[in-house]
């Protein structure tokens, strides 16, 4: 019998796996990076104390001697909350508010003495955006889930007895198809199969004939989330030192101004796109062949192209796009010409430049449809920022005809940047700048990510997906309220 501790053709099993070293999957490290400001709480529970009071009598009656005992005593004195609110040393009559995490379990289990509001402290924070005005939005409140996930990297989950409207406006009008039973091959997080995230961003040629040489020019992400450029009155350097760090250790691509490519390290290029717009000065031309990938603005492309190609003739050249109507035949136009567009909508989600601005997801898959139908679609790649700031936003554009998103006041709000105000644009000044060590907030912004890739392979995985790549487009895994509510008005008619 031969040896186990063997292999093929003699060599040892350390030998064999020096060779073909058993296959990583890819993941974010994450790190617990605690608040350096405590925001509020955006859930306020209230309980009337006469009806809790019979809940715990109840309780003592019911289990009678052994209610006494310290670990019966401890459970009945907490109850109907598992997370402490009612951990006090009188229990739900003084209710520890700052531990409520909006899962809604005491309303559903006593409705007629349990309620959870909105906290009006918390209400007045921040951008509109951010925060809505409408209190039944209270436990969907994106500002809390983005400081949760850049504290702790993880998935939060809350709201399972949310009273709430079924639907909404913009990205709250899309849901996401999750028919795991139809589709039972399921990975997960932690699954034993493989989904892959990677993006490539760029031009890829569909047709390569034997002998031509292919115009092959793209950054390969391995996850489709970007770091948008965020100018000086909205970013300071602890902001900005943050973003290039963690760019550099998720890996992904950060856009910033082209006359930083002189002081980056070599480790930083390599994660770099700079932006080449109207105050774009002196550059070292020869660092531009290092770069992950060129962006230019619509006003300086014929200025800087020759030199962008010959410089770096092998990195991806984006054109940057503000969205607005007319920017579909501006696309069909330039598809060619460039490797890709980087489309911007305004940090509220709305196009520019018009009286009733769409969504950016609508105006997006006007763009996505108009290259489909010029047959060009598989060779340009679309990357779209603005409006773009929970995870479940990340799948839905992606569906809408997105590659990939590029992501702006998340970093913000993960960073615990204090809005004074709506921050619609970037020429805002409703930020208040604060200095704070970048290798705490590179490590809140890695863990937004990780969090953001968690929840995205979670969306994959329900729908059978093994590669987000497969998802850009695919319309039919959404549903989308206009639709749903002309088929029932549809039906209704009919009976």
């Amino acid at each position: 019998m031969s040896d186990p501790a063997t292999m093929e053709h003699g060599s040892s099993r350390a030998e064999f796996h020096d060779l073909y070293p058993p296959y990583k999957r890819f993941h974010i490290e994450t790190k617990t990076a605690p608040h350096r400001k405590q925001i509020p709480n955006p859930f306020y529970p209230r309980v009337r104390k006469v009806g809790l009071v019979k809940i715990v009598l109840n309780d003592f009656l019911r289990y009678g001697v052994k209610g006494f005992r310290k670990e019966y005593r401890n459970a009945v004195l907490s109850r109907p909350c598992i997370y402490g609110v009612f951990d006090s040393k009188v229990g739900g009559l003084m209710p520890r508010r700052q531990y409520c995490t909006g899962c809604m379990r005491c309303v559903l289990e006593y409705p007629n003495v349990c309620s959870v509001d909105r906290n009006p402290e918390f209400a007045r924070f921040g951008d509109s955006y951010w925060v809505p005005d409408d209190p039944s939005l209270a436990f969907s409140s994106p500002m809390w889930v983005v400081n949760y996930e850049a504290s702790t990297g993880k998935i939060p989950i809350k709201g399972m007895g949310f009273k709430g409207a079924f639907a909404g406006d913009e990205w709250d009008s899309m849901w996401t198809d999750m028919s795991e039973i139809v589709r039972p091959t399921r990975d997960g997080v932690h699954g034993r199969e493989y989904i892959s995230t990677l993006v490539d961003l760029g031009r890829k040629p569909s047709v390569v004939s034997p002998g031509e040489s292919s115009e092959y020019r793209v950054a390969s992400i391995p996850v489709p989330i970007l770091f948008d450029f965020l100018p000086g009155s909205l970013a300071n350097d602890s902001v900005q030192e943050s973003i290039r760090l963690a760019a550099e250790r998720i890996p992904t691509i950060f856009v910033d101004v082209a006359g930083l490519i002189a002081e980056l390290p070599k480790s930083q290029l390599r994660s770099f796109a700079p932006l080449i717009d109207e105050g774009f000065g002196d550059m070292e031309w020869e660092r531009l062949a290092r770069v992950a990938m060129i962006e230019v603005s619509e006003g300086m492309f014929d200025r800087v192209s020759e030199d962008i190609r010959e410089s770096a003739p092998g990195v991806p050249v984006f054109l940057r796009l503000n969205l607005r109507r007319g920017c579909k035949d501006k696309v069909a136009e330039l598809e060619r010409v460039v490797d890709g567009f980087h489309l911007i909508a305004d940090f509220h989600g709305r196009e520019f430049e018009v009286d009733s601005p769409r969504f950016v997801k609508d105006a997006l898959h006007e763009i996505h449809i108009g290259l489909v139908e010029l047959g060009a679609r598989n060779e340009t790649t679309l990357i779209v920022g603005g409006g773009i700031i929970l995870a479940e936003h990340v799948p839905k554009a992606i569906i809408m005809g997105a590659d990939a998103v590029s992501i702006d006041t998340s970093l913000l709000v993960a960073l615990q940047a204090e809005f004074r105000g709506d921050v619609r644009s970037r020429r805002s000044k409703n930020v208040k700048h604060e200095s704070f060590s970048p290798e705490w907030g590179a490590q809140r912004v890695v863990n937004l990510v990780a969090s953001w890739h968690a929840q995205l392979i979670e969306v994959l995985s329900a729908m059978g997906m093994r590669d987000v790549r497969r998802l850009r487009g695919d319309v039919g895994r959404a549903m989308f309220n206009e639709d749903l509510e002309k088929e029932a008005f549809a039906d209704i008619d009919r009976a």
